[in-house]
């Protein structure tokens, strides 16, 4: 899984997609990031793989590093993926050529309804000014079920506090660009909102969780 994880793309690959967040926390050096990530992979794997999906988007998959594991783990799973990262999207179809990725906006999900047994979205709600809109977007193009991962506040902030990060951004110790910060239970009860939670965990120091689309 580590190996996985931490696969190098190609060294042309443009500097847009390498000085993203998602990249450079997919291959940072420091070896407890390291075991974090892999730890979280591992999380989701095995959450993606009990819910047995046919199809599987990736909302928001960076340079396809979630793609690769899920992948490797579930050879027989078609996924496809998006990102708002032209640049992304390609180190994403070079790293995982048997997925299909497009550039897309989250808030526009180029696939018709119910389009995939489930749908995964790592990371990218609390970029989000409206999440609440991007969720729906989820919810509509999945069959039955979501899997979704954000940072587990205040916990986030305060690792990135102990390792002397972001200091200078507030609140203190988040990204630059977070707009949502959601504790464990606020952000089930986000979700909650339009659909039926399942399970509500995390890898920390992130929280994972899976919901079902209700019966109309």
């Amino acid at each position: 899984m580590t190996q996985t994880a931490s696969t190098a793309l190609n060294p042309a690959i443009a500097l847009s997609a390498v000085d993203t967040s998602n990249y450079q926390k997919h291959t940072h050096a420091n070896p407890m990031q390291r075991r974090l990530i892999d730890r979280f992979h591992r999380v989701i794997v095995a959450k993606i793989a009990e819910l047995a999906p046919a199809t599987f988007l990736d909302a928001g998959c960076g340079e396809g590093f979630v793609a690769d594991i899920v992948l490797r783990q579930m050879p027989g799973l078609k996924l496809a993926g998006f990102d708002f990262n032209p640049d992304s999207v390609d180190a994403a179809r070079a790293m995982v050529p048997g997925a299909t990725f497009e550039v897309a906006s989250i808030l526009e999900i180029p696939f018709p309804d119910n389009s995939f047994d489930l749908v995964g979205c790592f990371e990218v709600l609390e970029h989000q000014l409206d999440p609440g809109a991007a969720l729906q977007e989820l919810i509509r193009v999945s069959k039955r079920a979501v899997i979704l991962s954000v940072p587990h506040e205040p916990y986030f902030c305060m690792a990135n506090i102990l390792r002397g990060k972001n200091l200078n951004i507030r609140p203190r110790g988040s990204d630059s660009d977070h707009k949502q910060f959601w504790t464990r239970r606020a952000f089930g009860d986000f979700v909650g909102q339009q659909l039926d939670v399942q399970w509500l965990g995390g890898s920390m120091p992130w929280t994972i969780c899976i919901a079902t689309k209700r019966q109309t």
